[in-house]
């Protein structure tokens, strides 16, 4: 998937709206959502538009796709202490990373389809543990061992 649709699946389908998030970025509504139609030719959406979108809509998600597309893993440090939070995220992508393995080779067949949602969540899982992980420096300081 490409970086335009991406975000514009991210800007569509976000929680406020795409008026709010146009407002919250800056921009006029219409001119938004031209420069994320992949299909126009004269407008662009320019890179350093990427992180404030990904603010207003409280998504991570083109990062992403921008570190696999690399080869890489997107990680997310947290910033505040929520072991609890960050434990039920990790179990949750890893219980949907096992559910679409399972359902993938229920007929004994891996596709090219199934082999490419199976990596997504793979992903997303590993993402998540490694959250959990990287937020035991922080629980250390908020909860020191008697």
């Amino acid at each position: 998937m490409k970086l335009t649709e991406t975000v514009r699946k991210m800007v569509i389908n976000s929680d406020i709206g795409t008026r709010a998030v146009a407002a919250k970025v800056g921009k006029k509504h219409h001119v938004l959502l031209n420069e994320l139609n992949y299909e126009n030719t004269s407008h662009k959406l320019g890179a350093e538009l990427l992180v404030p979108l990904m603010k207003a809509c409280g998504s991570d998600y083109p990062m992403h796709l921008l570190a696999a597309e690399m080869g890489g893993l997107f990680i997310m440090i947290p910033d505040e202490n929520c072991p609890n939070a960050t434990l039920v995220k990790a179990v949750k992508e890893f219980g949907d990373l096992i559910s679409v393995y399972g359902e993938a080779i229920e007929d004994g067949e891996l596709n090219d389809e199934d082999k490419v949602l199976i990596r997504k969540e793979g992903q997303e899982a590993m993402t998540a543990i490694q959250e959990l992980i990287c937020g035991l420096d922080n629980t250390a300081k908020h909860h020191p061992q008697a």
